[in-house]
């Protein structure tokens, strides 16, 4: 038997390049669609879905220019991957986060008493390997908005099943606005 001696090199944008070339490898980068969202708007561009035989996943690439916090649920959970492998400068991304079940929001809008303290808005950071990758459980009530204003939209990446459905979370005389 012949031993093939192998020198590891570092892995670089270089590297994974050369490899995109060879048809190995997809990086991470933002779509073209997705960095020409409009004010108000959101594109989300599939990236790639598996075939069903293996299981059903897609990544997603999401251009998110919405201000306005409408929260949505989603009955499975999905991966969230917040990088910027171009270094872009975009504007600030916001994550929306309901803090209890979309029913007892609901329930607490119709009675009157929903506050600040059940609803979470996190400024996301890119690259940041301490939080730019996690799951969001399904049917945890959320939303990613941004500033209104001039600017580049925010991009991330999103990981979730194929056929996915969003359900809006209503609450009746309530509406969210973002402090600088």
């Amino acid at each position: 038997m012949e031993i093939i001696d192998l020198k590891p090199v570092n892995i670089t944008p270089g590297v994974i390049r050369r490899l995109e070339r060879l048809g190995l490898v997809r990086f991470f980068r933002a779509t073209a669609r997705s960095l020409r969202v409009k004010e108000g708007g959101c594109v989300v561009d599939k990236v790639y879905s598996t075939a069903s035989r293996f299981g059903t996943h897609k990544l997603i690439c999401v251009g998110k220019n919405e201000t306005q916090i409408n929260l949505t649920t989603h009955p499975d959970n999905e991966d969230f991957v917040v990088i910027n492998p171009d270094g872009y400068k975009f504007k600030p991304l916001y994550l929306v986060i309901g803090l209890d079940s979309p029913k007892n929001l609901a329930r607490k809008a119709k009675l009157g008493s929903l506050s600040g303290r059940d609803v979470l808005a996190l400024l996301v950071r890119y690259d940041d390997p301490k939080t730019c990758v996690f799951t969001m459980l399904k049917n945890t009530p959320h939303c990613e908005v941004t500033l209104p204003g001039p600017g580049k939209a925010p991009v991330f990446f999103v990981m979730e099943p194929n056929n996915f459905e969003m359900a809006s979370v209503i609450l009746p005389g309530y509406r969210f606005r973002m402090r600088k």
